[in-house]
């Protein structure tokens, strides 16, 4: 058997031999034991990122009253109350912000609260549920709908084939700006970030402009026969803008900034008036909610909910807000960074959540997405 020599550092210079093998096998040993009482690291387990379909089964929360009580919903009234064999319904496009884009927010969101908590105004975030759990954001393309329970499926089947006809591919959307706005439906004002086309040549335009429309929060639907609930509040985009279902479609310059959206929500315009449900960015003025001069174009109402609140935009919460976000040390570059992929359009009736692919160039059609 080889042996291995070395010399000992005792006084006595005596020498030592161990048995090669029997020393591989203690260091095996040492090794063994030494994995055993270690405790495996969480960096370096990775699991797979849940399917966008999973989150459409989890869309609605529970029905706990069918009569509107604002104690269960933290003083919100419902929009549409329930009703049997109604379906209260809302197009939409859904976005999962990601980790590093929801700690951007959610810091922007604590800045403002510090600011606002001088003027008694409680802001409530869009971005976690009441749990604390992390909540997707959206772009409305149509006001919250009643169908009719013998209407609900033909008006799925012809959302499904105007968005697979439309010609619009994916694309990017981005920041423009971020202001208040209030709506009269829901006596709330939204904090709302407005969003254009990524690529667009406006891409530049001012993020200080303020934008069309009113807020929106998500319409959330209790589980029942029939349609299944009122929902607790809805994504009401329009206020004081009546709308109307003779005014013109806009022209290209107001589509022009946001093309893909405008041409998107045309479409979903004249499906509800088919209906006979009302457009979304109808508007019959060029007065906004907050008594300020805008634009009627529909390409600049486009927006995101990030945060609501019962106070009144009042010029102090908005010069504070605006203080906020064009802080040296804010967050206002980084938001205005961000992209916002839009790959499809989702169709909320009832409680059933349909994702409404985009169709990719080269291919025909559209498809719905599980």
């Amino acid at each position: 058997m080889a042996l291995v020599d070395y010399s000992s550092d005792s006084d006595s210079g005596a020498g030592e031999t161990v048995s090669a093998s029997a020393a591989a096998l203690l260091l095996l040993t040492a090794k063994r034991q030494k994995k055993s009482h270690e405790k495996p690291s969480t960096d370096s387990i990775t699991l797979p990122p849940l399917p966008d379909s999973f989150h459409d089964l989890y869309a609605s929360t529970v029905r706990v009253s069918t009569s509107d009580d604002p104690a269960l919903h933290q003083g919100r009234k419902r929009v549409n109350p329930h009703r049997a064999g109604s379906w209260p319904s809302h197009l939409y496009i859904e976005w999962h912000p990601t980790a590093s884009q929801r700690t951007i927010l959610s810091t922007l969101l604590s800045d403002l609260q510090t600011a606002l908590t001088p003027l008694s105004v409680d802001v409530t975030s869009f971005l976690t549920s009441d749990l604390g759990a992390p909540q997707p954001l959206h772009i409305s393309l149509s006001r919250p709908v009643v169908l009719s329970t013998a209407e609900k499926d033909r008006f799925l089947e012809q959302l499904v084939a105007r968005i697979g006809s439309s010609g619009v591919a994916p694309f990017d959307l981005a920041p423009r700006g971020l202001e208040w706005h209030r709506t009269s439906e829901s006596e709330r004002s939204f904090l709302v970030l407005r969003v254009g086309t990524a690529d667009s040549d406006s891409a530049s335009a001012s993020a200080s402009a303020p934008a069309p429309g009113g807020g929106e929060t998500k319409k959330r639907k209790g589980k029942g026969k029939g349609g299944g609930g009122g929902g607790e509040s809805s994504p009401k985009e329009v206020s004081k803008h009546a709308p109307t279902s003779n005014n013109p479609p806009p022209t290209h310059q107001q589509q022009q900034h946001n093309r893909e959206l405008s041409a998107l929500l045309q479409r979903c315009n004249a499906l509800v008036q088919e209906h006979d449900q009302p457009p979304l960015y109808a508007f019959s003025s060029n007065t906004n909610t907050n008594n300020s001069s805008s634009s009627s174009s529909t390409g600049d109402a486009f927006h995101i909910s990030l945060a609501w609140t019962f106070a009144p935009p009042t010029p102090d919460v908005a010069q504070r807000t605006q203080r906020v976000f064009a802080a040296a040390a804010g967050p206002r570059a980084e938001v205005l960074a961000m992209r916002v992929p839009v790959r499809g359009v989702k169709a909320k009736i009832g409680n059933a959540v349909t994702f409404v692919e985009l169709p990719v160039r080269g291919k025909r059609g559209g498809g719905v997405g599980g």
